[in-house]
């Protein structure tokens, strides 16, 4: 179990920052529990936060693996009230059951504006602006307006030869 238990640690710790070395953060050490499923209403943010001010070394704002395995008894009593070694126990299998560090993207609402092309007005109603490649693009024909059609592209002025 250390070994796989330090796996777990260095999972955490290098989750969004694969060049960590081994040190945990107290959002880190939140993200741990969550995903461990230890966060309930007894175990909320506040006291988890709390927790990591306390078992961190002073004037540091990291613990190591060391540190974080010392204080497995301490979250045990935290999380079950007791700190015996049937709630340490339940504790190490909690963690070695959910230990992996998941992420879960937003995803956005739908929205009717935006999805459904029959509400779309101006420009984009008429087929969105068009990108016309090749050709130099000056200053005179940019301002040159004169027989321009409704999008505003001068057929004048060719952008593809």
């Amino acid at each position: 179990m250390p070994s796989e238990l330090k796996d777990i640690f260095l999972g955490f710790c290098k989750f969004g920052d694969p060049k960590n070395k081994g040190t945990m953060t107290g959002a880190k050490f939140f993200k741990f529990a969550k995903d461990c499923k230890l966060v309930d209403k007894q175990l909320t943010r506040t006291s988890i936060d709390l927790f990591f001010s306390r078992i961190k070394p002073k004037g540091q704002r990291t613990i190591n693996f060391k540190v974080f395995k010392s204080s497995l008894r301490a979250l045990a009593n935290l999380k079950f009230g007791s700190s015996d070694q049937a709630s340490y126990d339940r504790l190490l299998g909690m963690i070695k059951a959910n230990g992996q560090a998941s992420s879960s993207g937003t995803r956005a609402q739908k929205n009717r504006f935006h999805d459904d092309k029959s509400l779309y007005t101006g420009v984009y109603a008429r087929g969105g602006p068009s990108v016309k490649s090749g050709g130099k693009i000056t200053l005179s024909k940019m301002m040159d307006r004169s027989g321009a059609d409704v999008r505003g592209i001068n057929h004048h002025y060719s952008f593809n030869k």
